[in-house]
């Protein structure tokens, strides 16, 4: 997280994301894993919560030409990347 590629990708996401409304709830360095049958040592080794004023803003944020134009800095920064939709549940 200390190269050059993650702070300027970092840097342009979270102006990305903030220009289309996304607030950043949480950021979790994982640093373990509960053991399960189906677990494994693999990542992910940063989470990042984001809420966005709705889900067509979120879709935006990844798809637009200011987000594209940064995936060769998030290609070198991480190993893998996965990003998810969710919906708020009431529990």
């Amino acid at each position: 997280m200390n190269t050059p590629e993650f702070k300027e990708y970092s840097r342009r996401s979270n102006a990305n994301g903030e220009a289309h409304g996304g607030v950043v709830i949480g950021k979790y360095q994982v640093t373990g894993h509960l053991p399960s049958p189906q677990s494994n040592d693999v990542g992910p080794y940063l989470i990042l919560v984001i809420e966005y004023p709705n889900q067509a803003m979120a879709e935006k944020t990844f798809s637009n030409e200011e987000y594209l134009a940064i995936l060769s800095l998030r290609d070198v920064a991480f190993k893998q990347v996965n990003i998810y939709q969710t919906n708020s549940l009431a529990l």
